[in-house]
């Protein structure tokens, strides 16, 4: 059992002062118990991760693991032995040269047989799909088999607790939900305790128990069903339900009596199953005829959307399908862009393959894909911080290649902001790091804290509270809101963003779509690298979907989410109401699988189970 007993914890600021992030925090994990740790931004999640496994210690309070103190420096080695640590960055762990020799790195600290070590190795490396990776160096592996490696590695040491600290933040669909499936799986063949901090409440609600932090202690703490049920509390931090206990009081709300406590999606898609309508009278039918072609108004709302795009529109230079309004002159061109990596060695990795695109003025474009396809690389072309191997690159009709490129003046115009934002943050505080941009391009300095300031509240981080934090003491949503602000001080005319939502809390990240939404309105171009199918469904006009280093599809969100599309050959996944309304449909119940919209999800579905859709001529839902 891991015990922390009022717990307080607090960072020094370069003025001296303290940032108190734990406050009398007590909380316990027994034996083979997962527990999901949720909360805002700030809240000292991290924090709190890195006392459980000794990597900090609390200034008063202690944490017991298996009766032994943290604070004890004797008891170092046999607590970092029993409470592994997953970082949400795996590059913070993975330390070898090739794969096989990350596995054994810890085993070999154990000083464990060399026979047991090799037997683990295999294991891992084959429990966790990294087998024909064996001898690959670590940093050429996709985010996604960088954070398997990582696991992989803690899982061979066998310790008796894992702390996982949003593990999945930065995946794609697919890898998201195949890590945390084999996470769970070695958690429940080997009787592990789990710790899982993760802002999506779908991947809380697999564990047994939630503790909601707040303000540096546990402001609820029970069963999924129970901390979920109170949307109150929830909404006063910033968090929300998952999606199918928000369905299941939209339903309520409209009369349908779903049972209290539905957070599961499995429990209310079988639920609305078991009142599938039975199918109409032979007197019914000849009474009225049901539509040949009925839709709902999500999918009516999609039709009208994707034809106004459509109406004069072209195909993108290499022939995809393309629903960008015709415009005189793209403001991004990518011509035949190849890239490789470490080319002519045995290392070379071609990342990308003939890309060619065109992207309009005021557009907002979602680059996804699955990792490893080429997304970063390609977006890291349009400041020339990589440069292509052949093909061109225009930005503004400027050839960004070219050796009169100025490239101050390009990286003023294109701002860029990367997946792990600590990577752009480097000086000593908030305030300063804000400030580089403006200061490299000549601001007046008396214009440069009123630029700053601005550009902290437009990501919401109070200036008087952040401007003199160090970024590196930031939780990781601040930092990542931090380094948006950086780039938004320079009102560039390109935005590209690596993943911009990835480990921010929902109000948070609600409040950087509506950054986004803004700068768009502005006349601005968007440019999102993003696994997050609900903020493509909300927010752009365009999805480029990436594999293999290629432009697989140039298309729409509607068109994308479609089912009859066939989208998921190669879309790395939907948005999470798309997902549930397709099982519900495989359930029987006849309803539009690419609605976006909760409520009219809720229309709907209410539609079908209240037996009332074959009681008048002409009706037209769904079902």
């Amino acid at each position: 059992m891991i015990v922390a007993e009022d717990v307080t914890f607090s960072y020094r600021r370069q003025s001296g002062n303290e940032v108190p992030t734990l406050r009398g925090l007590s909380l316990e994990i027994a034996e083979s118990e997962s527990v999901a740790v949720i909360g805002p931004n700030g809240s000292g999640k991290s924090t709190l991760a890195r006392c459980l496994n000794g990597l900090i210690v609390p200034q008063s309070g202690r944490v017991l693991v298996d009766g032994l103190d943290t604070a004890e420096p004797g008891n170092k080695w046999q607590v970092h032995q029993r409470a592994g640590m997953i970082f949400q960055n795996p590059d913070n762990q993975l330390v070898s040269t090739t794969v096989e020799r990350e596995v054994a790195f810890g085993l070999e600290n154990l000083g464990l047989p060399s026979r047991e070590i090799q037997r683990r190795v295999a294991w891992a490396l084959d429990r966790f799909h990294l087998a024909k990776y064996r001898q690959n160096p670590p940093h050429r592996l996709s985010g996604g088999e960088k954070q398997r490696l990582a696991i992989a590695s803690v899982a061979a040491m066998r310790p008796r607790y894992l702390i996982c600290d949003e593990p999945t933040s930065s995946l794609d669909p697919g890898d998201r939900r195949d890590i945390l499936d084999l996470l769970m799986a070695i958690v429940h063949e080997y009787r592990l305790s789990v710790v899982f901090i993760t802002q999506s409440p779908e991947e809380a609600a697999r564990m047994d128990r939630i503790a909601l932090l707040a303000d540096g202690d546990v402001a609820a703490a029970g069963t999924p069903e129970e901390v979920y049920q109170d949307a109150e509390r929830l909404a006063a931090h910033g968090l929300e339900a998952p999606l199918a206990k928000r369905l299941a009081d939209a339903l309520r709300a409209r009369g349908v009596e779903v049972p209290d406590g539905t957070v599961h999606p499995e429990s209310l898609v079988q639920w609305i199953s078991e009142r599938k309508p039975a199918p109409p009278t032979d007197r019914e039918r000849g009474r009225y005829t049901q539509p040949a072609a009925a839709h709902s108004p999500a999918r009516t709302a999609a039709s009208a959307a994707t034809s106004s795009r459509t109406a004069g529109s072209a195909a993108t230079p290499d022939g995809l399908p393309s629903d960008r309004p015709v415009a005189p002159r793209p403001i991004i061109e990518f011509d035949r862009v190849c890239h490789t990596y470490s080319p002519g060695t045995s290392l070379e990795i071609p990342a990308l393959r003939d890309v060619t695109t065109r992207v309009f003025p005021g557009e907002c474009v979602a680059l996804t894909g699955p990792n490893g396809s080429g997304k970063s690389t390609m977006i890291q072309h349009l400041n020339r911080l990589l440069k292509a191997d052949s093909g061109t690159v225009r930005v503004a009709g400027g050839d960004v290649s070219s050796s009169e490129t100025d490239l101050r003046k390009l990286r003023q115009k294109v701002g860029l902001v990367f997946q792990f934002p600590e990577a752009q943050l480097f000086e000593e505080t908030v305030f300063d790091d804000v400030a580089f941009g403006p200061r490299q391009m000549g601001a007046a300095a008396s214009e440069i804290p009123g630029m700053v300031n601005r550009a902290l509240q437009r990501v919401g981080l109070d200036p008087a509270r952040f401007s003199h934090r160090h970024p590196l003491s930031l939780s990781g949503g601040e930092k990542r809101r931090t380094a948006i602000a950086g780039i938004l001080v320079m009102e560039p005319a390109v935005l590209a963003l690596d993943e911009p939502t990835s480990g921010l809390d929902p109000q948070s990240a609600g409040q950087v779509e509506t950054i986004f939404k803004g700068y768009r309105d502005t006349g601005a171009t968007l440019f999102l690298i993003t696994h997050d199918m609900d903020l493509i469904s909300r927010l752009t006009d365009r999805i480029l979907v990436m594999e293999n280093g290629a432009i697989v599809a140039d298309t729409t969100p509607g068109r994308l989410f479609a089912a009859e599309d066939g989208g998921d050959a190669w879309s790395p996944g939907r948005p999470g109401l798309c997902n549930l309304l397709a099982a519900v449909s495989e359930a029987g119940i006849s309803v539009d699988t690419a609605c976006f919209s909760l409520e009219e999800a809720a229309d709907m579905i209410r539609a079908c189970v209240s037996g009332n859709n074959h009681s008048s001529p002409g009706a037209s839902q769904p079902c």
